[in-house]
């Protein structure tokens, strides 16, 4: 009986030792097509996308700004809606040119001399005749390639294709409304506002640059202006007068007619060390030499070659 048992507890202990060794023995199981798939991806090092290092982020910026004029809106603080348009420069942080126009017309008249200082392309479509010049820009100057303005401008109250009638001392308030709502446009150089007008828009050209650096401190940089005549029930003078007595005074031209009797007694009278005054005699201007008609072709000193001197100057 004990010999049987001893049998049957050697049996089984061979049995069980081949049994180990069958299973020390076996292969390790085959990897699955998804886990070779997953193994073989984790081994290939990730290439970062090619980037063009000779476009700085600026010039990228500069790249995607639209060349279209933007039509804009904005509210005086007395309630009246103005239109406004922006025509973006080529490049970030431009300095900024705001236009104001003359009572016999509005912000249209300004259209090819806005796309001549925007400098990208546009403008030459404007239907011109020999009595507006200012709309015919074969003749103007050449600027630099490389230089391109933002330029914004508006119209003032009940003056759509001219003003209906004379409202000096709330075309002031437009003014006010027009430098404060130009000032934070996008893609503007703020420290570097310049304010070009005509006429009634010529007054508000100085009026503006004094209100803008009350504002903000030194951010108008010179006001330019054809033929004013004291038209907002601002002094030009005296508003020349507080440009040039800043920290870092700021300059004022004027262009006149010296038949335009009303222009020539406020320009022909200043002598402030910031302001320099153009007259025009009448064998050179033929024709009324007010306003937007000083900007003419063929005489001289050029008025459009003055315009990019004083930008020159002071931007």
């Amino acid at each position: 009986m004990i010999k049987k048992n001893m049998r049957e507890i050697v049996l089984f202990l061979i049995i069980a030792g081949l049994m180990f060794l069958a299973a020390c023995g076996e292969a390790p199981p085959a990897e699955t097509n998804e886990e070779n798939q997953k193994s073989s991806e984790e081994k290939v090092p990730e290439i970062a996308p090619e980037t063009d290092e000779s476009v700085s982020p600026v010039e990228e910026a500069a790249a995607a700004l639209s060349s279209e004029p933007q039509k804009m809106k904005f509210t005086t603080s007395d309630g009246i809606e103005l239109n406004g348009v922006y025509y973006p420069a080529g490049s970030i942080s431009a300095p900024l040119v705001i236009l104001m126009h003359w009572a016999p017309g509005d912000q249209n008249d300004w259209v090819e001399i806005a796309y001549w200082l925007q400098n990208r392309g546009m403008g030459g479509n404007s239907k011109s005749t020999e009595n507006t010049p200012w709309l015919d820009s074969s003749w103007f100057p050449d600027i630099d390639p490389e230089k391109s303005y933002n330029v914004f401008s508006f119209t003032f109250r009940n003056c759509e294709n001219g003003c209906k009638s004379f409202e000096r001392d709330k075309w002031y308030v437009d003014v006010q409304a027009a430098v404060e709502y130009a000032y934070e446009l996008d893609g503007i150089d703020k420290d570097n506002i310049i304010m070009i007008g005509a006429s009634i828009g010529s007054d508000g050209a100085a009026d503006g640059c004094v209100y803008l650096n009350q504002v903000h401190t030194e951010s108008c940089k010179g006001a330019l202006s054809f033929s004013p005549g004291n038209y907002l029930m601002v002094n030009f003078g005296e508003m020349v007068k507080e440009l040039g007595a800043a920290s870092n005074p700021v300059p004022v031209w004027c262009l006149y007619a010296e038949s335009d009797l009303e222009s020539a007694s406020v320009c022909g009278n200043i002598t402030e060390n910031n302001y320099t005054p153009y007259s025009y005699s009448s064998d050179v201007i033929f024709s009324n030499g007010h306003g937007m008609n000083l900007i003419t072709p063929n005489v001289d000193p050029d008025p459009l070659g003055l315009m990019l001197k004083f930008l020159a100057l002071v931007s």
